[in-house]
């Protein structure tokens, strides 16, 4: 596993809850950091030469790359994921930046199964970030 990616686990709760989706390829992650910009990271298992991409984003660029995320990777992989009712939530938290990724964030966390059956594939707790690392 890579000692970078494992550091970024680890300390990903230390500014905020961050958005951690895995599946059969990859791990996706939306972390918050301590300058209120958001840390991208992606994790592909089958890439030998550059598994970890990664790279800070200012809130509205990264809430528009997560929801894109969301829409169009990870609904490869989870058929009855709701993206417009997710998309719906967010749009009327009457939110914008960090704090319309939060809500985001929190609403996927504490209501998954509102928006999918599938709830295994989100991170939902510190205690969970084993999970992560198995993969790896």
């Amino acid at each position: 596993m890579s000692e970078e990616f494992k550091k970024i686990i680890d300390s990903s709760f230390d500014n905020g809850t961050p958005l951690w989706i895995y599946t059969n390829d990859y791990i996706y992650g939306m972390v918050p950091t301590s300058s209120n910009k958001w840390l991208e990271v992606s994790y592909t298992f089958e890439d030998p030469d550059e598994p970890l991409m990664k790279g800070e984003k200012s809130p509205d660029f990264a809430y528009q790359l997560m929801m894109e995320e969301i829409s169009k990777g990870v609904t490869f992989y989870i058929a009855d994921l709701k993206v417009p009712l997710l998309k719906e939530f967010a749009g009327g938290t009457g939110k914008s930046g960090s704090d319309l990724i939060v809500a985001v964030i929190e609403e996927l966390i504490n209501n998954t199964s509102k928006y999918t059956s599938n709830t295994d594939f989100i991170i939902k707790n510190k205690d969970e970030l084993s999970k992560l690392k198995e993969k790896v």
